[in-house]
């Protein structure tokens, strides 16, 4: 050891082969100090070694290193035969380097920007993202448009068009951006996530129920007219359970299929909740006309 540190990336731990150059057991430096010159390796050496299989992503091996608090993980192949290792440090760069790639997804850019890339480059990287959302707005816009013969009549109704939109689109981004946690750190196996939609579909109806309730008496007391207030509150209401539930199933559906759940990014998310909502408010405008002229 004393002959090999030196050069050696590591030597928090030894981690023990066969004559086949198989991986058999691992002995930590203070197991080696304190036990008796005699000793062979093979008593006191741990057989129960986790090793990162070669064919895992970086993910899955970052979590191994956050799940035993490793300081370096052996790499083997499929014959269990050692292959190399992994340090804490290198992981902490692909952990970087990770969390760099998610948060760029979810501000809908192919990578994040660097201090030294130009303009054009920038561009590149968000043109992509920003023209698929500018389909989806006008496909928004479009759907408006099927209801013009309903706003024509009740023309109140496009002062809450931002604020049914915007909620829906912020609450799913919040229900998005805990979905794509749990997933990446691991948190939630099968029954993890059943629980997760669960609890995120209780707390759409908890907040949407406030919400809608609040607004509802605003307006009524704003406009004078309790259908109109209604009308707003039950479409916040709904609008915030569908979108908080959408924020959290989408990214595991993406997930299910090995997808990035990154991918479903936070302007995603909104521009879909938008298109959702605005079905859902005009949608009982427009049945409840009756009642709002």
């Amino acid at each position: 050891m004393k002959k090999e540190a030196p050069d050696a990336e590591t030597i928090y731990y030894l981690f023990v082969l066969n004559d086949d150059k198989q991986l058999v057991g691992v002995v930590s430096i203070r197991d080696l100090i304190v036990a008796d010159d005699e000793i062979l390796v093979e008593e006191i050496m741990s057989t129960q070694v986790v090793a990162a299989s070669v064919a895992k992503n970086q993910e899955e091996v970052a979590q191994m290193f956050r799940d035993y608090d490793f300081l370096a993980l052996p790499v083997v192949d499929f014959q269990n035969h050692l292959l190399g290792i992994i340090t804490v440090d290198d992981i902490l760069d692909v952990m970087e380097e990770e969390a760099s790639e998610d948060y760029s997804r979810l501000a809908a850019m192919s990578d994040t920007d660097k201090v030294d890339d130009t303009a054009f480059t920038s561009a590149k990287r968000r043109l992509p993202w920003l023209i698929i959302l500018s389909f989806l707005g006008l496909f928004t816009a479009s759907l408006i448009g099927r209801f013009e013969a309903t706003l024509d009549q009740v023309a109140v109704l496009a002062i809450f068009i931002p604020l049914i939109a915007g909620m829906a689109g912020n609450t799913g981004t919040q229900a998005l951006a805990v979905a794509v946690r749990g997933i990446a750190t691991g948190d939630y196996g099968n029954q993890g996530k059943m629980k997760l939609i669960i609890r995120e579909a209780a707390t759409g109806i908890i907040t949407g129920s406030i919400c809608g309730v609040l607004l509802a008496i605003v307006i009524y007391v704003w406009q004078g007219n309790i259908y109109l207030g209604f009308l707003v509150g039950f479409s916040i209401m709904a609008s915030l359970i569908v979108a908080t539930l959408a924020g959290s199933l989408i990214p595991m559906i993406m997930h299910r299929f090995h997808i990035d759940p990154a991918v479903a990014s936070g302007p995603f998310i909104t521009t879909i909740n938008d298109i959702i909502s605005i079905l859902i408010y005009f949608g009982m405008a427009t049945a409840f006309m009756g009642y709002l002229m």
